[in-house]
Order: C-alpha cells, then sequence, then structure tokens
C-alpha cells in the first residue's frame, strides 16, 4: 500500500522504492518491535492533537509548577518533542564540559569563553525562555566564572523581529479592533523601532488624540512555549539537585534557582502586571499628575531647574528631575501594552555636561528605590535610561520589578555605609543578615580577601577625584575607559571571591539584571561614592528596627 501511494508519483517516486523497501524491517521479531514502538507513539501523537492547543486563559497569572505540569502532561507529545529539542543542544554541551573538566582545562579563562559561547549559541537557537534564562544566570557570579558572565550578556540583542502581520492580529484578539483602528503609523512606518526576547515595540500616534505613544506586543504563543520550557527546566532542576544531594555534599539549590527564575520571567509576560508597576513607579516618583514631558511647560520647568543633589540639601526625593511614561490602560491587555513614547536619547550617549547632572540622579534614583520604596527596577540598562525634551531622567520596561523585604531595607543601608567606611567586618555581617552568606562562612578567611578589594577601590576612587580636581574634566576618552576598565577589575575581583564561597543571591536581587551597572561609569566614582554614601548615612540615621514586618 506504502510502495503503491509512493509510486504515484512518478520516477522522482520510483526511485525512492528500494531505499523505502530496506527501511521495512525483514524479520518477524523486528516488525513485532518496530510495531510497539510505532503505535503507542502514534497514540501519543493522536490523544496530544485531540487536546488541543494551549490557551491564554488556561494558564495562570503567576507562575504555578502543578498547574503547568497538568497541562502538559495531558499533551506528552508536544512535551517530548520540546524536549528532546533541548537535550539535543545541552548533550554536546555537557560532553564538551565534561571532556574540558577531564582534561584539566575549565581553569582556563579561555576555554570558559569557548565553552560559554557555545552556551550562548545553544540557547538562541532553543528560543526565548531559553535566552531569558540565559540572561538571568549572566548576574550570578556565586554559579558561573566571570568570562561565562560576559559571554551571556550578549544574549541581550540575540532576538530579530517577527511577522508585523502576526502583531497585528495579536492586538486585534486582544483589543478587539484592528491596529490601523486604532493607531496611525504612517509618520513612523510600520516597522516595529525595537524588539526583545518577549515582544517587540511599534512607534504610533493614538487615532483621534494625535499622541505618540509606544505599543509592545507579545511574540505569538508566548505564554505556551515559556509554560512548557519552565516545566522541562522544573524536572531537569529537580534531578540535578537529586544528583546533587547524592552523589556531592553542597546544598541543592537548582529547584530555587529556577523558581526564582520562573516567577519572575512569567510575570514578564503578563503585560498588565508591568503596568501596574509602572503606575507604582509613577506614584513613588511624583508623576501621577505630571503632563506628558514633551510639553512645552515641562520642558521651561526642567530648563529654570538647578542641577539637582538632592542629598546635599538634605533629601531623599528625587522625583522632580525623574520621570516615569504614562501608561493607556484603554489600549492595554496582557499581551499588548501601550504607553506614552517618550521623545529623548539614550544617557550613555548624551552631551558630557547632560551626563555630569543627570547620573548623580540616577544614582539616587535607583538608591531610593531600594533603601526607601523597597521597590526597584530590576533592569536598568543603557536602553532603558532616557533624556527627556525636558532635560529629565526617564525610566522605561518595567516588565521585571522585586520587592524589597522590609527588614532588609535598612541593612542594605547599612551595608552601603559599611563599604564606603571599608569596615569589612560589619559589612560580612550585612551580607550574612541579607541572606547572601551562611551563618558560618569562614570569617577569617573572607574579611581579608574583601578588605584586598575595598582598599584598591578607595585608592583608585581617590587617584580619580584628583585628577578630575586637578584637570577641571571628567568625561575625556581616556577617563571614561580607565573607570570602565577599573570597575571591570573590581568586579572580577569580587566574581571570584563570589565563586570561592558560598554566596548566594536573594531571590529579590536573583530577578535583577544589571543594578547600577548603566550609570557607574558614566561620572568619577569618587562623585558618585559621596552621593550614594550620603544617601545611606540619612536613611541608616533613620533606620527603625521592623524584623516583624515585610511587604506583601
Amino acid at each position: 500500500m506504502l510502495l503503491a501511494r509512493v509510486a504515484r508519483y512518478g520516477t522522482a517516486g520510483e526511485r525512492q522504492i528500494p531505499r523505502l523497501r530496506r527501511m521495512i524491517p525483514r524479520s518477524a521479531a523486528s516488525r513485532r518491535l518496530a510495531l510497539g514502538v510505532a503505535l503507542p507513539t502514534a497514540a501519543l501523537v493522536l490523544w496530544d492533537a485531540s487536546q488541543g492547543p494551549v490557551l491564554e486563559k488556561d494558564l495562570p497569572r503567576h507562575y504555578d509548577e502543578a498547574c503547568f505540569g497538568a497541562i502538559w502532561t495531558q499533551r506528552p507529545a508536544r512535551a517530548v518533542y520540546r524536549a528532546c529539542s533541548v537535550l539535543c543542544e545541552a548533550v554536546p554541551l555537557a560532553t564538551s564540559l565534561a571532556l574540558a573538566a577531564g582534561l584539566g582545562e575549565l581553569g582556563s579563562e579561555e576555554v570558559q569563553r569557548q565553552q560559554a559561547c557555545a552556551l550562548r549559541e545553544a540557547l538562541v537557537r532553543l528560543g526565548p525562555a531559553l535566552i531569558k534564562l540565559g540572561q538571568a544566570m549572566s548576574i550570578r557570579p556565586d554559579i558561573l566564572p566571570a568570562p561565562v558572565l560576559v559571554e551571556l550578556q550578549r544574549l541581550v540583542d540575540a532576538c530579530p523581529c517577527f511577522a508585523d502581520e502576526k502583531a497585528h492580529a495579536i492586538v486585534l484578539a486582544e483589543l478587539g479592533k484592528n491596529f490601523g483602528d486604532l493607531f496611525d503609523a504612517a509618520e513612523f512606518g510600520i516597522k516595529p523601532v525595537a524588539a526583545a526576547s518577549l515582544g517587540q515595540v511599534y512607534r504610533v500616534r493614538v487615532r483621534g488624540t494625535g499622541e505618540v505613544v509606544a505599543v509592545k506586543v507579545q511574540r505569538p504563543d508566548m505564554m505556551a512555549s515559556i509554560s512548557l520550557d519552565l516545566q522541562i527546566l522544573a524536572v531537569l532542576a529537580s534531578t540535578l539537585d537529586l544528583l546533587t544531594a547524592t552523589f556531592t555534599r553542597q546544598q541543592p539549590y537548582h529547584c530555587d534557582l529556577l523558581r526564582a527564575f520562573a516567577s519572575a520571567a512569567w510575570a514578564e509576560l503578563d503585560y498588565e502586571n508591568e503596568a501596574s508597576n509602572q503606575e507604582r513607579f509613577r506614584r513613588n516618583f511624583g508623576c501621577e499628575n505630571s503632563p506628558r514631558d514633551d510639553s512645552q511647560r515641562t520642558a521651561a520647568l526642567s530648563r529654570r531647574s538647578s542641577s539637582w543633589l538632592p542629598l546635599r540639601r538634605g533629601t531623599a526625593d528625587n522625583s522632580s528631575e525623574v520621570y516615569i511614561p504614562r501608561v493607556y490602560h484603554e489600549f492595554t491587555s496582557r499581551r499588548v501594552l501601550t504607553t506614552e513614547w517618550i521623545e529623548g536619547e539614550y544617557l550613555a550617549r548624551s552631551p558630557p555636561a547632560v551626563i555630569r547632572r543627570l547620573v548623580p540622579i540616577g544614582v539616587n534614583c535607583f538608591l531610593k528605590q531600594l533603601c526607601t520604596d523597597g521597590f526597584f527596577h530590576c533592569d536598568p540598562h543603557p536602553g532603558n535610561l532616557l533624556v527627556t525634551p525636558g532635560g529629565r531622567l526617564a525610566l522605561i520596561d518595567f516588565g521585571l520589578c522585586a520587592e524589597v523585604p522590609l527588614p532588609h531595607i535598612s541593612r542594605i543601608s547599612a551595608a552601603i555605609v559599611h563599604t564606603m567606611s571599608a569596615d569589612t567586618v560589619q559589612l560580612v555581617e550585612d551580607g550574612i543578615a541579607l541572606g547572601f552568606l551562611p551563618v558560618d562562612v569562614d570569617r577569617t578567611e573572607l574579611v581579608p580577601l574583601i578588605q584586598n578589594v575595598l582598599s584598591t577601590s578607595t585608592k583608585a576612587v581617590l587617584e580619580q577625584g584628583a585628577e578630575a580636581a586637578s584637570l577641571g574634566v571628567s568625561s575625556s576618552y581616556g577617563a571614561v575607559q580607565r573607570r570602565k576598565r577599573h570597575f571591570s577589575n573590581i568586579t572580577d575581583d569580587l566574581n571570584g571571591i563570589f565563586f570561592r564561597f558560598p554566596f548566594r543571591v536573594p531571590d529579590y536581587f536573583a530577578v535583577s539584571k544589571r543594578k547600577g551597572t548603566a550609570i557607574v561609569v558614566a561620572l568619577p566614582c569618587h562623585t558618585i561614592a559621596i552621593d550614594a554614601f550620603s544617601f545611606a548615612q540619612v536613611l541608616s540615621s533613620l533606620s527603625v528596627h521592623t524584623d516583624d514586618v515585610t511587604f506583601v
């Protein structure tokens, strides 16, 4: 029957007949084995197909491992196929890693870079969920060595755009109207202006009002594909924890790491949650009653304002110089987010005078989030820090935010003070209290290592401050490059310490991607240090003991 059907395709089909005949098992035992494999496989595929697609309404708003397990247990063929795809990438990587370890080459930074490069390329091939995992791992010096972290940080720009027709279909499904009926893209073009692992952004005008907005549209079928990948990763993490507990003396951590990542990654898929985060930031920074920042009135008021250094005026509130874009809730859903378009340039590409004025504001902005609000932006990379036409610092992209437990807020302020005063003994105690280090950590070995890093840092800060004071400038190319190298060296030294000791990242920091690195090299280190130290001193002096209270 099969051969007759193939033969109908003519000469090309006839040429395949001998090959097909060779594929048919000859012995009775082989035929029974093939039949025993084929029938269950066919039944599995048919059962899977009968369950239909995974719909958005079937998936929970918050990460729920049990719910994901129930959904994908009913669709075993898709789960097995995806697991095999992951294994096809993972097995060669694991084999290469094992060979390097067997040859004693893993200590070489060049070998680490090669392994990390292969890992990064595999994650890109596996898609958005695994790219997000790689991004999350790129800020875990307690797990991975520095060369691997650097390579994984390149995953930020790894995602291409998807078809505009699919984006418009998602807008229609989510908002109930055609993209063109809601927005006018004639002025700015129909192509997206940016793309990320989860979605892409269009710059358009709202029909009827003419307001310029940013419309972020989620990639098609992202929720279903990421829920499946998270379920596969959960099974893998459980297996690794079992092996770790059985064959090593290390404390299993894979499941905890996966839950922290999965909760954050799943929350990023809910654009209504992102809108809620953005509104909370607007309240925290006093932007609720602010006009759109592209208004002439706002620009005029900002030009009249002087350089803002709040800590030197005795206050930790910088809301007047920080702007959070407005959310258009009528054009927002779980997979579509519409916000005010910020017309401005990246802070990192601004003129030196603007950078000198706004970087202290940015430093205080993030210190306020950590030490005052207890709610912080977890992804402050240069692309999310803009300068508005009114001269204010604008933050965008609030999909990944985290809350700091209330008892930890005052301890973070104390840790900043102890860092700046080089009180290494108390700094280690702060790390223990915040959950970064276990209570039984070897203080006698750890304290001198941290003291050495702090001493080197303090010396460099003083030298850079003296240089800037003598020259009267701080933004030359050479000065910036020296600050970058200095910051990179300190980071590498700290990463080495974190990798050697039982250092653990608390859940609320585990989701943070680049806390502070976008602004730390833009001004002389001594300027940032003075502002951070002053901020922390003010808050530490006001701190009260609230160990029995937590945020919800």
